[in-house]
């Protein structure tokens, strides 16, 4: 663990505890922009790859973008992993990315997180216009709202410091995405009280993927892994940048204990850098 991160946190830790907080929802309807929030109620929901049956119907909140793709949701996955990250929120915190306004709830409850003070940073104003009237109006702390990249602001001169800072601007949990995620967390960490730290959406989820590619590539004959991996990812350029130093550092070695292999991979996978 380096100061103020802990990769080995894990956001998809099942829980239940989120049932028992309540949730201002978005309203549904049209919105400026041609975004579209449509309310659904499920009873069933796919969690981490398992369906999930809900003791009760769950009102849920689908946002779809001017284009008509599925951009975010409130589904049981959503929620546990924001409460995940909820929880372990104090102090002031800096939030990338609003969202459709979880995470903030969760932090500042106070049967979740801890949070005294919110201040969000949300690239999009038509996704400010849609979720800060609810957030707003379901806190009991005090939230400051601002339209602006939170990577320029990271990025930036340190003028304030937070006690926890979490981000969740990528839209896809893809382990070619841990380069970008790890430069950007070494920059959040630039911002962080003394004792604070920075959380990271699906982070123990991006590294099991990466692990995963791992010990599939590790897996193959010495002599025929490279050929295999570019047969496997085509012209993926990300991912082949991502293995190319696994490769390297296990050239020509036969792998028969992976377990040590993979401890190096997971180690790897967390200073990564694309900066």
């Amino acid at each position: 663990m380096c100061f103020g991160f802990d990769p080995s946190f894990d956001d998809t830790q099942w829980t239940d505890d989120w049932t028992q907080i309540p949730i201002a929802e978005v309203p549904p309807g049209i919105y400026g922009g041609g975004y579209r929030i449509e309310r659904r109620v499920l009873e069933v929901a796919e969690v981490f790859g398992k369906p999930y049956h809900l003791a009760l119907p769950l009102d849920c909140r689908f946002l779809y973008d001017p284009e008509g793709r599925m951009w975010m949701s409130t589904t049981p996955q959503e929620r546990i992993m924001m409460y995940n990250n909820g929880r372990r929120s104090r102090g002031h915190v800096l939030v990338g990315g609003l969202g459709l306004g979880l995470y903030p709830q969760y932090a500042a409850l106070g049967a979740a997180g801890e949070a005294t003070r919110i201040t969000a940073i949300e690239q999009s104003p038509a996704v400010r216009a849609m979720v800060e009237p609810t957030i707003r109006a379901a806190l009991s702390v005090p939230i400051e709202v601002r339209t602006a990249d939170v990577e320029e602001v990271l990025r930036g001169p340190v003028l304030e410091r937070y006690d926890t800072i979490f981000l969740d601007t990528w839209e896809t949990l893809d382990a070619a995405l841990l380069p970008q995620v790890n430069d950007l967390r070494d920059q959040a960490l630039r911002h962080l009280a003394p004792g604070g730290e920075v959380l990271l959406w699906g982070y123990s989820w991006m590294v099991r993927l990466l692990e995963d590619a791992c010990r599939l590539l590790l897996s193959q004959p010495p002599e025929q892994r490279r050929a295999w991996l570019v047969q496997r990812v085509g012209a993926i350029e990300e991912t082949l940048a991502l293995l190319t130093p696994v490769l390297e550092q296990f050239e020509g070695q036969v792998v028969d204990d992976l377990e040590p292999a993979l401890a190096w991979c997971r180690g790897y996978a967390t200073t990564v850098s694309a900066g």
